[in-house]
């Protein structure tokens, strides 16, 4: 039963009796009414125009109150289909059912998708943000930056083009200060990543969903403008160097995870710096980023949004946080995931990222626009709900 059922199981608010409800504000009904603004705003548009021609709305200052007012019912029953074809375009219905042949992958999307907003009402939810949500706003994935590092420091781009494919990004970097020198590299940094990148609507979601906690990989501060608006002193940056300070309860707190472009000289790039940062050789719990992430992945539910999760530092120090927990419960993790070009790669991915904890919610391949629909649609489930 939707909350309208619940809400209006025993009013009858037909046409006919109308007359005896009381005003829009005595009744207080506006509240629930305003929950459902995506709707509201899909009747009033363009696409609405059937429905309004249907129901005799058409033309009226604000159709969707009117069909609300008269016919809770019918509200309701439109509003079903609508959020049943929202799910179905959003979750990829028919893009998962092209691919895999039935609706197994699509219905596991469903069931993901009800688990992270579940996550969401709870207020357990972290966003970890990688450079994949920076491309939108001008900036390179690390994976091309280190193609462009490589290329400024004359090497041969099919050895970049090797290392990168197998992950050794560390082994990059390390190339390219054996021949130009770590101040070549910490320029080519600033270079690339200190302009200021667009403010796109994927990072306007995130302020609309989450405003106590967000950690990034990241070395723009394109989050630091989609939050610093309005209130002054509303965000609290934290990088690599006080990683363990404690965050203000009264600001947004961004983790920028390895360093920020206003230093370069202090972000986390070489093999020798990860090493101090994580422990050279195997991961080292007790060293304050790990700690940090520990700490995250024990008590939070991460949602990675634009992450490789590659087996990087990062996902090693989630290995070994699961390893050491064992059977204990622990908090469900999610990440927005570019399906892969078969089901059996699938198959794969989905295993491997269950391995770390980290539950895929599957989009088009590389239609990454599609991370934006499912922020906007959790966010619109958490309104229905009556959470934002």
């Amino acid at each position: 039963m939707s909350v309208l059922d619940k809400k209006y199981r025993d009013n009858d608010l037909s046409v006919a009796n109308t007359s005896k409800l009381k005003i829009w504000c005595d009744e207080d009904r506006h509240n629930l009414f305003e929950y459902f603004t995506d709707f509201n705003e899909w009747i009033d548009g363009d696409e609405g125009l059937e429905l309004r021609l249907r129901y005799g709305i058409e033309g009226l200052t604000s159709p969707c109150k009117a069909l609300f007012a008269s016919d809770v019912e019918a509200y309701n029953q439109a509003f079903k289909v609508f959020h049943e074809n929202q799910m179905s375009l959003v979750l990829s219905e028919d893009y998962i059912k092209d691919l895999c042949g039935d609706n197994h992958w699509f219905e596991r999307n469903q069931e993901r998708f009800e688990q992270l907003v579940n996550c969401l009402l709870e207020d357990v939810v972290v966003p970890f943000v990688g450079a994949g949500l920076s491309v939108e706003s001008g900036f390179p994935t690390w994976k091309d930056h280190l193609k462009q590092q490589a290329r400024t420091a004359g090497i041969d781009p099919a050895v970049t083009a090797l290392l990168l494919q197998e992950g050794r990004y560390e082994e990059v970097i390390d190339d390219i200060e054996i021949i130009r020198n770590t101040d070549v590299f910490i320029q080519e940094v600033r270079d690339v990543f200190s302009k200021t990148g667009k403010v796109t609507d994927i990072t306007l979601r995130l302020t609309e969903l989450f405003t106590d906690t967000i950690i990034t990989t990241n070395y723009d501060h394109v989050i630091e403008q989609a939050y610093d608006t309005g209130v002054k002193n509303r965000i609290q940056v934290i990088g690599s160097f006080d990683i363990l300070e404690d965050p203000n309860e009264e600001e947004i707190t961004i983790i920028k995870l390895h360093g920020n472009v206003k230093t370069p000289a202090r972000c986390i790039l070489s093999k020798q710096q990860y090493d101090a940062a994580y422990g050279n050789g195997t991961i080292d719990l007790s060293k304050p980023i790990p700690k940090l992430l520990s700490y995250y992945y024990r008590t939070s539910s991460l949602l990675f949004l634009g992450c490789s999760l590659n087996l990087d530092r990062t996902m090693q120090v989630f290995q070994a946080v699961k390893n050491g927990l064992g059977d204990l419960d622990r908090p469900q993790h999610f990440s927005l995931e570019s399906m892969p070009e078969s089901e059996e790669q699938l198959l794969e991915r989905n295993a491997y990222l269950l391995s770390f904890g980290i539950t895929p919610i599957w989009f088009p391949k590389n239609n990454y626009d599609y991370i934006e629909q499912i922020l906007r649609c959790a966010r619109n489930e958490l309104r229905y709900r009556g959470k934002l």
